[in-house]
């Protein structure tokens, strides 16, 4: 019996088996996630977990299974997926696809595969002063340390974004780059300034967590963001204008770097 025409309560289990060995395919919000939904062949019906619906799919020529869901936004729920998707899904490895905010003159549509990233929003405010400290370090006054440098990815997912980003160089604007995730959309020019000045080229509210995850697992997790907007006093209206459109930029590279990929 296929495991998508088992009763919901013992569906999941049973796609877990089958699914092992599978790339589980992020995304955030459902603009993103549509992007991603009409590019693939997927069965007919989700598996429903924790409040996700996961949808398995297939790639022409590539024997591992997909395995699409969509978080919602924020870091707990980017990490909820992310940790359901490996513990649950056997994933093997994530790519988390969709849309961030520009923190230099990257312009709207252009793609950056990530290779550096750094959550911003943790770390200790003391004297009304906010220091941003790598995630897991004790926040502490007199013992808290500022965050110096972004993390890198493993050496074998920068390598495998290198040649994304060399197949897709003749299609779009496109480059590696550093994120810096945080819970609050970015709205603000000062805001800007200070993720700028922590060394980040885009923000978004999710990729790091990601990161974190996969990091724990021992697993790779690739991230293709396309610029929705300039994160700045006018982000807003960029973003809902541009959320629907540039989101299949980030979409169509999932589909190159599927052929990629380990």
């Amino acid at each position: 019996m296929h495991p998508l025409t088992t009763p919901s309560s013992s569906r999941h289990t049973l796609w877990s088996m089958e699914a092992s060995m599978a790339t589980g395919i992020l995304c955030a919000t459902p603009e993103e996630f549509d992007a991603l939904h009409h590019r693939f062949e997927f069965d007919s019906e989700p598996t429903t977990l924790a409040g996700f619906q996961f949808w398995r799919g297939y790639v022409p020529e590539r024997t591992r299974p997909i395995v699409l869901a969509q978080s919602g936004i924020g870091k707990v729920n980017a990490a909820t997926l992310a940790t359901i998707m490996f513990t649950t899904f056997g994933c093997e490895d994530l790519i988390f696809s969709g849309v961030a905010g520009a923190l230099t003159d990257l312009e709207v549509g252009s793609v950056v595969l990530v290779t550096r990233g750094a959550t911003h929003d943790y770390g200790l405010v003391s004297n009304g002063v906010f220091t941003c400290v790598p995630v897991g370090d004790l926040p502490l006054p007199g013992i808290a340390q500022p965050l110096q440098d972004l993390p890198c990815v493993p050496s074998e997912v920068e390598h495998t974004l290198e040649l994304l980003r060399d197949r897709m160089a003749n299609k779009l604007a496109i480059r590696l780059g550093a994120v810096l995730s945080g819970d609050v959309f970015i709205n603000c020019q000062e805001a800007r300034t200070r993720l700028q000045d922590m060394g980040g080229d885009i923000v978004d509210m999710e990729s790091t967590a990601v990161l974190e995850v996969a990091s724990r697992f021992g697993k790779g997790a690739y991230i293709i963001r396309t610029i929705s907007d300039g994160a700045g006093d006018d982000s807003h209206l960029s973003y809902s204008e541009m959320v629907a459109i540039v989101a299949h930029n980030s979409a169509m590279c999932v589909e190159d770097l599927l052929t990629v990929m380990p």
